[in-house]
């Protein structure tokens, strides 16, 4: 399953567009936030999905500008497409936290540099909370009721982040007291 394929073709749905066009769709929408996605997997993934034939691909010149293809989904690119919207409601895929390497590795430190470790881990995640909570709070009455919700969604899981670490930073001050 291709979670950038199936914003790219979900983009396409909507209207036909460049690869630079659809670039800047993903920077809009900020979508790097939600998954792992950078420019370069973009065009990487729009020329994979235009040679497996999910896409069609038309030469377009505007005045002096260089050619550029414009790229608009098929029949069989709306079929794959639809195939992977049915496989993430059936198997939403597996929650990797990457800073549960961090945690699992705090034995291997002294307590007082475990425990700045931690505050670094809590500011991180409020910053990062905080920021979604902006773009929430200054949300346009022309933003999706999707991306309000996936805006949401992110607001509470660094919510539920931030009161976990709290809660486990409480205990690994506890914990390695005793040692």
């Amino acid at each position: 399953m291709s979670t950038i394929d199936l914003m790219l073709l979900g983009a396409l749905i909507k209207e036909p567009m460049n690869a630079y066009e659809l670039k800047k769709v993903m920077e809009y929408r900020r979508i790097k936030d939600w998954i792992k996605i950078s420019s370069p997997s973009v065009y990487k993934n729009l020329v994979k999905l235009y040679k497996s034939g999910f896409l069609d691909g038309k030469m377009v010149r505007e005045g002096e500008m260089p050619e550029k293809t414009i790229y608009t989904i098929n029949d069989k690119g709306r079929t794959y497409f639809m195939r992977l919207m049915q496989q993430y409601s059936e198997e939403p895929g597996e929650l990797r936290i990457d800073f549960s390497a961090f945690i699992a590795n705090l034995a291997n430190v002294d307590r007082e540099t475990g425990l700045k470790m931690i505050e670094n881990l809590q500011n991180s995640l409020a910053f990062k909370r905080d920021g979604v909570q902006k773009e929430f709070d200054k949300k346009e009455n022309s933003v999706s009721f999707y991306a309000i919700s996936t805006l949401e969604l992110h607001l509470q899981t660094y919510t539920v982040f931030f009161d976990w670490v709290e809660k486990f930073k409480k205990q690994y001050a506890e914990y390695t007291e005793k040692d």
